[in-house]
């Protein structure tokens, strides 16, 4: 991942939650200049489910939104551990509920809290799973995945049929990976459309098979892997001015090589829904054709594809 605010908001309290850490998609400063990755490929992927069974999730939504996500095809919405968040998730769509810390920084809930928080959800058919953690760092923080772990290993015990979730960005994936982490899906978010905020004449696509061939080498299995779409640019955020919306043509690029290195993956995701003044804006709520690329139609064809 590049960019990360750091929490999947969902806002029904009151503060944006980022179901990732506090802002979940926190964008990290990078030194000048922006080299695209012109290495070799990643090879093709198997399918990880049969057809049908990808589901969807757009981050930093709130529940005003679900109807609007709901009618272009996903099926999760990001959450807290609220009841009175899960209230308001539509029949036929599900929770995954942020719980986790973004790189070293301290985890939303801290065990006690999280394991009263799975005795309470780890059975409500509303929930699909946990995000327990955007962009750990283990060089910077070793510890983390013990920690990931031990959340990953009461999830399973405690919460049957329901997942743990992380996403991983281009930081070294092996001591984070599910063999060490017990996670049952791994997000990996690479964001080719990047360079500056006015759209070029190409995204540098292969900046995907650059972060696959990463998870490749840490021993992820192709079939644990949710792609992260980018939806998002950079022309009205605060952020560091280096990514770009993707046009049509563009997006239709990125679904194509994720399609082909990860197959009907279990998870997709669409990184961001709702604005971040600071990292993200527009963003996949902004397009909907106009004076923005219809993002939002291709993906309601995609969703309506199964």
């Amino acid at each position: 991942m590049d960019v990360r605010d750091a929490r999947f908001t969902i806002t029904a309290v009151a503060a944006a939650l980022v179901l990732a850490a506090g802002g979940l998609f926190y964008l990290r400063e990078r030194t000048s200049g922006y080299e695209p990755y012109e290495g070799p490929l990643a090879t093709p992927g198997r399918p990880a489910t049969q057809p049908g069974g990808t589901r969807r999730i757009a981050l930093n939504t709130d529940p005003a939104d679900y109807p609007r996500l709901r009618a272009l095809g996903y099926d999760l919405v990001d959450a807290q551990p609220d009841e009175s968040q899960l209230a308001r998730v539509p029949a036929g769509m599900r929770a995954m509920l942020w719980v986790g810390n973004f790189t070293c920084g301290g985890f939303e809930l801290d065990f006690p809290a999280f394991t009263r928080a799975v005795e309470r959800f780890g059975r409500d058919p509303r929930v699909y799973g946990w995000y327990l953690s955007d962009e750990p760092n283990p060089e910077e923080c070793p510890r983390i995945a013990r920690e990931i772990r031990r959340r990953a290993d009461h999830i399973r015990r405690h919460a049957p049929g329901q997942v743990s979730y992380i996403a991983l960005t281009d930081w070294p994936m092996k001591p984070v990976a599910p063999e060490r982490t017990g996670v049952d899906l791994v997000g990996l978010d690479p964001y080719p459309c990047k360079g500056g905020v006015e759209a070029e004449d190409d995204c540098n696509i292969d900046a995907i098979d650059r972060m696959v061939r990463l998870a490749d080498k840490a021993g992820i299995p192709r079939t644990m892997v949710a792609p992260v779409f980018q939806t998002f640019g950079q022309t009205c955020s605060k952020g560091d001015k280096q990514y770009w919306l993707p046009t049509e043509r563009q997006f239709r690029q990125i679904l194509e090589r994720w399609d082909r290195l990860a197959p009907r993956a279990p998870l997709e995701v669409s990184y961001s829904w709702g604005r971040q003044k600071e990292w993200a804006c527009p963003t996949l709520a902004d397009a909907a054709g106009g004076d923005q690329p219809d993002l939002q139609g291709i993906l309601r064809a995609r969703h309506a594809r199964g």
